[in-house]
């Protein structure tokens, strides 16, 4: 559909509309009296919604070929005339538009003055694997799911990348789980699969800022480590202001080579077993004995020390708080049922802590 203007655009719109008819000019002209050599434009979901592409520095005159010639406007012609009057012509800003057929020159006129483009705007949680995003992608429209997850496999073995010191400490095996930073985008209809992963890559890089990955190799930490523990922070807290609590525990188990027992790594390793996405989604909210014991390398209940990799893709606050963990001793916490969790420093203040709150 169109996108509607605000309040002050339509204000203005009737404005021009006025300046427009008392200038006594009359719409005329037809698509078809313009040739359409040369001219972009593609149908959007119907043939009565066209996709206008307008490049940096055009005319106000081959916008409105490009228009009349799709059949949105009437008047190649008006809306030039339109254009200089109003001095809308010298700020036109270019980018993807979407319009349905019969769209008045006034109103093609102010949504591209103020660039309200047709985008995609994705919204992506915290915490969330590269599946989810990439049926998200597919469900949006922006990308396929299956291209989305195809691109990001491709580029994690070549390991092409806008930032290549943030990716020096990954395993040439590993995906881009953890990498894909969790923010909200908004994408052109034209963006190809390998933009939109670079793009998300791109912002992991901005926010990952030089002096957090020296603090990182000052703790004799790399960049894979701290995004494969946030991820499972990500995954463990509610409450923002836990987050850095949470991280002391597992630094701290790390610290004496105590396992994470990390109940999200186990619900990532899960996914793995035939029919489980399919039965509890990507993240099983009660996990068995039988899942406990689930023989995989992401499993911290069998393994010691990290898993190979992220296990979702965590935001900027849960990578900081791995890199500045609260300066505590707690090596366990168990879940109150209210979003916040109980810690503790010895398994007999644990074990006291199951019995309340977990009866």
């Amino acid at each position: 559909m169109r996108n509607r203007n605000t309040v002050g655009s339509t204000i203005v719109g009737v404005a021009l509309a006025i300046i427009f008819g008392a200038a006594g000019w009359v719409i005329l002209g037809s698509p078809g009296s313009i040739p359409a050599d040369g001219l972009r434009y593609e149908t959007v979901g119907s043939d009565e919604a066209r996709l206008i592409l307008v490049a940096d520095g055009e005319t106000a005159a081959t916008i409105g070929a490009r228009l009349a010639v799709a059949g949105i406007i009437s008047s190649a012609s008006s809306f030039e005339r339109l254009a200089k009057i109003t001095g809308a012509e010298r700020t036109l800003v270019a980018g993807e538009y979407e319009f349905l057929l019969g769209t008045s020159s006034v109103d093609a006129l102010i949504r591209i003055r103020d660039g309200l483009t047709a985008t995609r705007v994705v919204a992506i949680p915290e915490g969330w694997r590269l599946e989810e995003i990439a049926e998200l992608l597919e469900s949006l429209e922006v990308v396929s799911a299956e291209e989305f997850l195809a691109t990001a496999n491709a580029l994690a073995r070549s390991g092409t990348a806008i930032d290549v010191d943030l990716l020096a400490s990954r395993p040439s095996s590993a995906t881009l789980e953890g990498y894909i930073y969790p923010a909200t985008y908004s994408f052109s209809r034209s963006v190809t699969a390998t933009e939109v992963v670079l793009t998300m890559v791109e912002a992991l890089s901005d926010r990952f800022t030089p002096q957090l990955r020296e603090e990182t190799r000052a703790q004799g930490l790399t960049v894979h480590q701290v995004l494969t523990l946030a991820s499972i922070v990500e995954r463990e807290v509610v409450l923002p202001e836990e987050r850095a609590l949470v991280a002391s525990v597992y630094r701290n188990r790390l610290e004496i080579e105590m396992r994470l027992q990390a109940d999200p790594t186990v619900q990532y390793a899960i996914t793995a077993r035939p029919g489980s996405v399919v039965e509890f989604g990507y993240w099983k909210q009660e996990l068995s004995l039988q899942d406990l014991q689930f023989n995989s390398t992401y499993n911290t209940y069998l393994q010691a020390g990290l898993p190979p990799g992220p296990i979702a893709n965590p935001g900027i606050e849960s990578i900081i708080a791995v890199i500045r963990p609260a300066p505590r001793d707690f090596l366990f916490f168990v879940a109150r049922n209210d979003g916040s969790h109980a810690f503790a420093v010895t398994f007999e203040e644990h074990q006291a802590n199951i019995r309340q709150f977990q009866p």
